[in-house]
């Protein structure tokens, strides 16, 4: 019989060559019909010099590369897999004694090998391509750096009964310096009050804004007091100034650690959002992917005969179609909450998981 490592080595280095060209395909057609037009609006509307382009579209690859290394997986297998059953190469292995689980040993292990590099090429290489882009962007758009605080900061902070307390917005937030802040206060009853400031402070625990205005509306909106204040403060909002300063970059550019405490505060504020939630779990569910896929390409590869080639990569094609369907309508019924996030992140790994697991019983026989 056929040794473990022997059999296993010889499978997987199968793998590679078709897993760089389908991830080098797919990731080469995703570039061109997606990134090309950006980098022609860079060059010619704004004038951006075309290295600087070209720099800026790089950045953007590793985040193109994870969305397409399942699919280089899916691709692998189903060839290895088809010229290894058009070879009668599976025939020998089986008539050998060595069975069919035995055999997908190799696969599921290569597709756990890929979920771990689409992992950290997602942890630790994507959120910093993606935050370095964006600021060689705003350089070669407007010839200055990339403000370091946040802008258009909203935060909406509700009570334990999850009814809407407060509304802050906060139009920049450079250091310890608000500018342009609104807040809308609904504590009060019956009555909804509206604080203006140009500029204000965080000081320990409270803001102090400043030149700003206060408006009081009660009934059917009707101002019923204006106030003009050159300072004011503004106690308890610790949360509001945790969210501001844990939200600086978008939750997509988030390592899994930011993206947690960012949860937490928006958490202890009762407004975290399905989106949110569902994006964390994608965090992981997207990987995985990669062991999914593989599960399933390597029984569609033995789809495949002689006579009918292409049998395999049509079934393959569906399976990718299926997928990427099954990822944006559980992605949308998850943020509109008519799905859990953790379901509707892991919906589309569990259907073509079961799908897999289906044809690899039938193929086992």
């Amino acid at each position: 019989m056929i040794g473990v490592k022997i059999l296993d080595t010889y499978i997987a280095n199968e793998f590679w060559q078709p897993l760089l060209f389908g991830i080098g395909i797919v990731t080469g057609v995703w570039f061109g019909a997606d990134q090309l037009r950006t980098i022609f609006n860079l060059i010619m509307r704004s004038g951006v010099p075309i290295e600087i382009a070209f720099q800026i579209i790089g950045l953007h690859l590793p985040e193109i590369i994870v969305m397409t290394i399942p699919i280089g997986v899916l691709l692998g297998t189903l060839l290895v897999f088809n010229r290894l059953s058009g070879d009668s190469e599976i025939i020998a292995l089986r008539t050998s004694g060595v069975s069919f689980y035995r055999i997908m040993v190799a696969p599921l292990m290569f597709g756990l090998m890929t979920s771990i590099v689409s992992f950290g090429i997602n942890e630790y290489v994507v959120p910093t391509a993606n935050r370095t882009a964006k600021k060689l962007e705003f350089v070669a758009m407007y010839k200055m750096a990339l403000p370091e605080g946040q802008a258009n900061f909203t935060y909406m902070e509700r009570g334990k009964d999850l009814a809407l307390s407060r509304v802050y917005y906060i139009g920049l937030y450079d250091k310890s310096t608000i500018y342009n802040a609104i807040i809308l206060d609904f504590t009060r009853d019956k009555m909804v009050q509206i604080i203006s400031a140009a500029t204000g402070k965080w000081n320990h625990g409270e803001w102090i804004l400043e030149k700003g205005r206060s408006y009081a509306l009660a009934g059917d909106s009707d101002v019923t007091r204006i106030l003009k204040f050159d300072k004011l403060v503004i106690p308890g909002i610790q949360n509001a100034q945790k969210a501001l300063d844990t939200g600086k970059v978008p939750p997509k550019d988030m390592s899994i650690g930011e993206l947690q405490a960012y949860m937490e505060v928006l958490k202890q504020g009762n407004t975290l959002s399905n989106d949110l939630l569902l994006r964390y779990y994608q965090k992981f569910s997207q990987p995985l992917a990669c062991l999914i896929v593989a599960l399933a390409g390597a029984p569609l590869g033995l789809l495949a005969r002689r006579s009918r080639s292409n049998l395999g990569l049509i079934y393959s094609a569906g399976v990718v179609f299926l997928y990427y369907v099954l990822q944006s309508s559980s992605g949308a019924l998850g943020e509109s909450g008519r799905l859990t996030p953790m379901i509707a992140a892991w919906l589309p790994n569990i259907v073509i998981g079961t799908l897999g697991m289906i044809i690899l019983y039938f193929k086992a026989k």
